[in-house]
C-alpha cells in the first residue's frame, strides 16, 4: 500500500489566501478604536479571564494596518510575525496561481515545512507565558485588557 499523498489542485492554500487578503485588508479598513472597545469575544478568556495565544492578535493587526507598530506588538508580539507571514503567503500565492498554477501543491508543502510548526510552538509558549504572567502579576508581558 502506497503511504504518497495524492496530489492537490493548490484549492487550499488558495483559500488560505484569501482568507488572509480578506484578514489584510479589514485590518485596514476598520477603525482602530473598533478594535480596542467592545465585548471581549475570545472564549478562553471568558471561561478563564487568562489570555489564550491569540488574544490581542486582532488588535495588533488593526494597530498595524494604521502604522502603529509599538502598540501592535504590545497587543500581541505574534501579531505584526502573523501579518507579514499571512501577507507574504498572500503574494506567494497570487505570484504562484498567475504563473505556475501546476506549482500551487509546492506552496501547499511549505505550510507543513517543520519551520511553520516551529513558529507555532513558539507561538503557543509565548500565549502560556503570557497566561502565567497574567496569574502570577510578575508584569513581563502588558496586561491584556
Amino acid at each position: 500500500m502506497s503511504s504518497a499523498r495524492p496530489a492537490s489542485s493548490g484549492g487550499t492554500v488558495i483559500a488560505a489566501a484569501v482568507v488572509g487578503a480578506t484578514a489584510l485588508t479589514t485590518a485596514v479598513v476598520v477603525p482602530e478604536s473598533m478594535s480596542t472597545s467592545g465585548p471581549v469575544l475570545c472564549p478562553f478568556r471568558l471561561v478563564t479571564g487568562l489570555p489564550c495565544p491569540g488574544c490581542g492578535l486582532t488588535r495588533s493587526w488593526v494597530a498595524i494596518g494604521h502604522g502603529d507598530l509599538h502598540d501592535a506588538f504590545a497587543y500581541n508580539a505574534f501579531g505584526p510575525v502573523s501579518m507579514a507571514v499571512v501577507a507574504s503567503l498572500v503574494v506567494l500565492v497570487a505570484v504562484v496561481a498567475v504563473t505556475a498554477p501546476r506549482r500551487l501543491s509546492r506552496v501547499e508543502s511549505i505550510l507543513r515545512h517543520p519551520v511553520v510548526w516551529t513558529v507555532a510552538g513558539l507561538w503557543v509558549a509565548y500565549g502560556i507565558a503570557r497566561g502565567i504572567d497574567a496569574v502570577t502579576n510578575t508584569g513581563w508581558f502588558p496586561p491584556v485588557s
